[in-house]
């Protein structure tokens, strides 16, 4: 949780010298203090401002103090707000009917500031642990939830090579194929649904590195034209096949940069690999390196595509696991987790990536990391 901010404290009192003095005794203690002399306008005060605590007075004309806080515990928003009672009224009728009516305390006028001073603070502990517990239960369901759509994606996304590799295992140890042309074929689906496997699992395994904080990148000089150069040259053949062009432009020749090569080939080649994946046939994927305008500190890179574009609905999850999953042109597929590991990647290079797109027209993702990294 954030640092907590300083607490406003409502004081309900039909007498103005209870209000000032309950007033200076807790800004005294540096409270922030709100007032009101009635019921009604208590209750319309907390309209425009919810308080962390409520100070009430019981015998008040028109609405009374338990009328009010049975009025004030109505409102959902307000059900966590502690309420303590500040009376006259001693007979334990009153208070027991103060605690029936949704308060968390009562005390007894004459009150003594040191008693009053330490029952708020009390309160507001127990207030602040359970918004800390209700933000915990809520984290924890979240997370209950993302692991429950976790399981489900991988277990669906792993049925299918699974059993791609059992059946044509299965079909390789019983019947044989046909002829080498047929086990050549053969061969080449297991890799791939291997392959497919592998990248799955290193995925997961690098996203749950990295909330763990526990992924560690080893920086070193590259030359970003050339090893960009090589990582673009392993999709050449999808591209060629897909009939789209990809293209390298340097901007600026020999840019050297300091970034971890591993994560570096995956968030060039998981941006290429999707700019291909979203690309019909007589379409482009380019990729222009160089110089951050006005910041020769900065290297940019661009990765430019004339394909089918991100819909409006799925650019605020672009970057959350599985948050983005959509298919391609031709029907393929993804993990969804390459582009929340690309962000990852990205910040952990200290780096920024902003895209910008629109649907039947194209896609651009503008990437900016620092020549040296921060030590």
């Amino acid at each position: 949780m954030s640092e907590p901010s300083i607490p406003t404290i409502l004081v309900v009192d039909d007498t103005q010298q209870n209000v000032q003095v309950l007033t200076q005794m807790l800004r005294g203690k540096q409270y922030k203090v709100l007032a009101a002399f009635n019921g009604e306008d208590a209750i319309a005060l907390l309209s425009r401002k919810t308080p962390d605590l409520i100070l009430l007075d019981v015998m008040m004309p028109g609405m009374d103090g338990f009328e009010t806080c049975r009025e004030i515990r109505k409102e959902a928003a307000y059900d966590d707000i502690p309420i303590i009672f500040l009376s006259a009224l001693s007979d334990v009728e009153a208070k027991v009917k103060a605690l029936e009516s949704g308060g968390v305390d009562y005390i007894t006028k004459p009150f003594q500031q040191l008693e009053v001073l330490a029952r708020i603070e009390l309160h507001l502990r127990l207030r602040r642990l359970e918004l800390e517990r209700q933000e915990n239960v809520a984290r924890l369901e979240k997370m209950n939830k993302e692991k429950d759509e976790v399981l489900g994606i991988i277990s669906h996304d792993m049925r299918n090579p699974i059993g791609g590799i059992i059946g044509i295992s299965n079909f390789l140890r019983t019947d044989g194929p046909s002829d080498d042309k047929e086990l050549n074929d053969m061969l080449k689906l297991i890799e791939s649904s291997a392959e497919r496997l592998l990248l799955l699992v290193n995925d997961l395994l690098d996203i749950a590195l990295i909330e763990a904080n526990s992924l560690q990148l080893t920086f070193t000089d590259t030359d970003l034209g050339a090893y960009c150069h090589d990582v673009i040259q392993l999709h050449r053949a999808t591209a060629k096949s897909k009939g789209v062009r990809l293209d390298l432009i340097e901007r600026v020749e020999g840019i050297v940069a300091e970034v971890d090569v591993t994560k570096f080939s995956q968030i060039v080649g998981n941006l290429v690999s999707n700019a291909i994946k979203f690309t019909e046939e007589g379409g482009q994927v380019r990729v222009e390196i160089g110089a951050v305008p006005n910041d020769p500190s900065q290297m940019q890179m661009l990765i430019i595509d004339s394909g089918m574009g991100i819909p409006k609905d799925l650019m605020p999850r672009l970057f959350e696991k599985f948050g983005a999953q959509r298919l391609g042109t031709k029907g393929e597929k993804g993990t969804g987790l390459g582009m929340p590991l690309v962000k990852r990647y990205i910040d952990l290079h200290h780096g920024t990536i902003t895209v910008d797109s629109m649907e039947k027209i194209g896609t651009t993702f503008t990437i900016q990391i620092p020549l040296k990294q921060p030590r």
